[in-house]
């Protein structure tokens, strides 16, 4: 996850094939454990999910793993000015997770 400014422009002309081809390298990194996900100061909702839902290395790989592109809602451009050419492709998928001996369906993004 890189900063982005939730004021940027959504970019929605993607086909099913365009994101099912970015799942294929997606789910390829995943796999290879070539992903991070920001754990910095600013993005303390991150760390605090994380926690409360007590999600470690393998249920992080799972929800990731199982992303579909009928879970894709858009994309953005990146204003992190380190990256300015990439783009960032935003998905929702609900999961089920245990909150402190709860299990509840979350959306995750």
């Amino acid at each position: 996850m890189s900063e982005n400014n939730p004021t940027s422009q959504k970019l929605l002309n993607y086909t099913p094939d365009d994101i099912k081809s970015y799942l294929n390298k997606f789910r390829k990194c995943i796999i290879e454990k070539r992903y991070s996900i920001a754990k910095k100061v600013n993005r303390k909702e991150n760390m605090d999910f994380i926690e409360d839902y007590k999600i470690d290395t393998k249920k992080e790989q799972e929800i990731l793993l199982a992303l579909q592109f009928d879970d894709f809602c858009y994309a953005v451009k990146n204003n992190n000015r380190d990256f300015p050419h990439e783009v960032l492709y935003i998905f929702c998928k609900q999961h089920e997770l245990d909150f402190w001996g709860t299990l509840e369906n979350v959306d995750i993004y």
